[in-house]
């Protein structure tokens, strides 16, 4: 059975998806790509993260995307032709395009179970590997797939036919499976039960190989009669032979974590790197022409067997970017760390003159690890890091100037409200403090000095906001004096924002977001929402904003932060940075030298511009019996729907159109810390709810 994936509304969806916001290093693009199949010489397909799938027609030279309709990471992928061809991802997923990925369709696996390989002997048979015992065959095209009857306990890893009739398979246990009536039945021999058999390759009926964990390599050549065990130099899967002699392979390399290409000439005793370091797969479409795809997002293709290799993807930088800032909006720096073959962690500084068409590197290794960037205007910036670093160059990131070490401080945020004021905020275990300068960074003093200060925001030059872990602070004579203003938050502050004098947020650890509407004297909470760590923002407006959180999320809201909508079609961005030129174009930056441009706001839903509903207060809170629910201005409202989430994220009590003010009755909840979400037409309020 098989389930229609993707309509014609869900196919322009995805289409829009891909172009809110585009690849500005890597280019063309930079998914992680984890396998590679090409049904004839010219005609190849690639899948990776996210539901990404690419084309070729041409042996390479050009690749496009088609949407699949999916946001899952894909795993592995065979085409029987150039039109038809399948994708699988983990928990039991399977696609299948019958017109050459244009569109596709959700096949029924029977289930859950991740998958490991993926092998096709014709247009109608075709064999999945998988743990527990999965070895799943399809002979009608993928309408119907049925489970071999193999060993529960044993995981399957790789499997491969000489013929319509003969194939292999590789699993744990050291188990060698072989059938040859097509896959109706299969038969095993066993051995080792801490060893794992993870590739298998035949070259004909009777030749093959099988490459184990621990470097364990076996041969037959009677058709898997008897083996011959043997020791390769290097750890070894996927392993793939032009013949008896030469045959080729991945090398994953525990102690330093890189993957890469390698080459035997002499039956698999002994392997080489051929060139292709962090290789994540690779495909034969001739003795000598090789494509592969390698980490992270690069596709490689060679003529030659691997001598030499043609790379379709450009890389600038590979370096872990942590801030970027726009002087104007075609000339823009970001600035971030990586580590050098060593391990020794050094900083690293990229520029743009063209809005992010382009980018290039432009130190020369000085810096240490940095991770915040201002720029006065085009020619005159900062930079600043670890052990306390402020750099300062006058000419465009030519040459810089060091104007400030602390050894054991994290400078984490540099701002100037003009050319000759500045603020950077910083910690130094556990302890904080702001410092200024009125000089262009000659001479630096202490303005606040205290908690840990991790983030800093200018209104003005006189009006200005800094986040400890939980308050905020303000200034309003440029610096001088500041007062604390606590908040109650769950976690640890990270970042603040302010889009005028009145309108300001304030986001942290465990999903804290805060939205103020009177410069910070009050507090609106619309935590909870989510529960990763929220660790930088950019508004364009009072409504339109825009959010990096961990665990590879991002978040967009039109209403002023009552709403967020997560962009699950964005790769992995890790500890990024967003930042916008004007209400349409923006910049993110992240992890891996991953650049991302927008030009028309990144939107994924229509601007509302609605205004949203004033803010909510709960009294008595904590309570032990009954809460009150008002609006701040003690107005009327709309209807609203009430619920009660505990820290499960279960809801435990929800009321429906209740007008405020109201009262609810909690006496049957246990003691603890609960959300109450509020949502009216327009929006939505999440508060914090402690029952005694």
């Amino acid at each position: 059975m098989k389930k229609l994936f993707v309509t014609a509304v869900l196919i322009l969806s995805v289409l829009a998806s891909f172009s809110q916001w585009n690849w500005s290093n890597p280019t063309p693009f930079g998914w992680y790509l984890s396998d590679v199949h090409f049904p004839d010489e010219e005609t190849g397909y690639i899948v990776g993260e996210k539901g990404v799938v690419l084309k070729t027609t041409d042996a390479g030279t050009n690749w496009e995307i088609k949407p699949t309709g999916t946001l899952r990471n894909l795993k592995m992928v065979w085409f029987t032709d150039i039109e038809t061809g399948f994708v699988t991802s983990n928990g039991g997923f399977i696609m299948k395009t019958n017109d050459g990925g244009d569109t596709w369709q959700e096949l029924e696996s029977g289930t859950t179970e991740n998958f490991n390989d993926i092998f096709f002997i014709n247009s109608s048979t075709g064999f999945i590997a998988g743990m527990n015992g999965q070895l799943l065959r399809t002979t009608d095209g993928g309408e119907t797939w049925n489970r071999a009857f193999i060993n529960i306990y044993s995981d399957v890893y790789s499997v491969h036919f000489v013929n319509e009739n003969v194939g292999y398979a590789a699993a744990s246990m050291r188990t060698v499976y072989k059938t040859t009536n097509g896959g109706d039945t299969w038969t095993s021999t066993s051995g080792d039960p801490y060893l794992d058999l993870k590739s298998i390759f035949f070259l004909t009926p009777n030749t093959g190989y099988v490459a184990g964990n621990h470097n364990f390599m076996m041969k037959t050549t009677n058709g898997g009669a008897s083996w011959t065990h043997f020791q390769s130099n290097l750890p070894i899967d996927h392993i793939h032979f032009i013949n008896e002699q030469t045959g080729y392979a991945l090398s994953y390399d525990t102690f330093v974590g890189v993957s890469q290409l390698v080459k035997t000439t002499n039956g698999g005793t002994t392997w080489i790197p051929v060139g292709m370091d962090h290789c994540v797969s690779y495909f034969f479409t001739s003795e000598n022409t090789v494509f592969g795809t390698a980490f992270p997002g690069k596709i490689y293709k060679s003529t030659d067997a691997g001598v030499t290799y043609v790379n379709y993807t450009t890389t600038v930088t590979e370096a872990d970017l942590r801030d970027v800032h726009f002087a104007d909006e075609t000339t823009g720096y970001a600035v971030g760390h990586y580590y050098d073959n060593s391990g020794l962690n050094y900083g690293q500084v990229l520029k743009t003159t063209d809005a992010g068409e382009s980018w290039q590197i432009i130190d020369n290794g000085q810096f240490e690890h940095l991770v915040s960037v201002y720029f006065t205007d085009v020619n005159v910036g900062y930079i600043s890091g670890w052990n306390g670093k402020i750099y300062k160059t006058t000419n465009g990131g030519q040459f810089w100037d060091n104007l400030l070490n602390i050894p054991g401080t994290t400078l984490r945020d540099i701002t100037f409200v003009n050319e000759n004021t500045g603020f950077v905020a910083g910690e130094y275990i556990g302890t904080g403090s702001i410092l200024k300068t009125t000089d262009g960074g000659i001479s630096w003093n202490s303005v606040f000095e205290g908690s840990p200060v991790r983030g800093i925001h200018f209104v003005d030059e006189n009006l200005g906001f800094a986040i400890l872990s939980y308050a905020v602070l303000k200034t309003e004579n440029g610096g001088d004096d500041w007062i604390e203003i606590p908040i109650n938050n769950n976690g640890i502050l990270l970042d603040v924002f302010f889009v005028n004098q009145n309108v300001g947020y304030v986001c942290g650890f465990a999903g804290d977001f805060y939205r103020t509407t009177n410069g910070g004297e009050t507090w609106i909470n619309l935590s909870g929402q989510y529960y990763n760590s929220l660790l930088n923002m950019y508004f364009v407006d009072e409504y339109t904003g825009y959010m990096c959180g961990d665990g590879c999320t991002f978040f967009q809201t039109d209403n002023g932060g009552y709403n967020w909508t997560q962009l699950d079609y964005l790769p992995c961005i890790g500890y990024g940075t967003v930042v916008f030129t004007n209400e349409l174009t923006g910049y993110i930056v992240g992890d891996e030298g991953r650049i991302f441009k927008t030009t028309n706001g990144g939107l994924v839903f229509a601007k509302q511009n609605i205004k949203p509903e004033p803010g909510f207060t709960l009294f008595p809170n904590p309570t032990n019996s009954t809460v009150n629910i008002e609006t701040i201005d003690n107005s009327s409202a709309l209807p609203v729907n009430i619920s009660i989430i505990n820290c499960n994220g279960k809801i435990v009590k929800t009321v429906r159109d209740k007008i405020l003010p109201t009262q609810m009755d909690i006496n049957n909840l246990s003691a603890g810390i609960y959300f109450l979400r509020i949502e009216s037409a327009h929006a939505v309020e999440i508060r914090k709810l402690i029952k005694m």
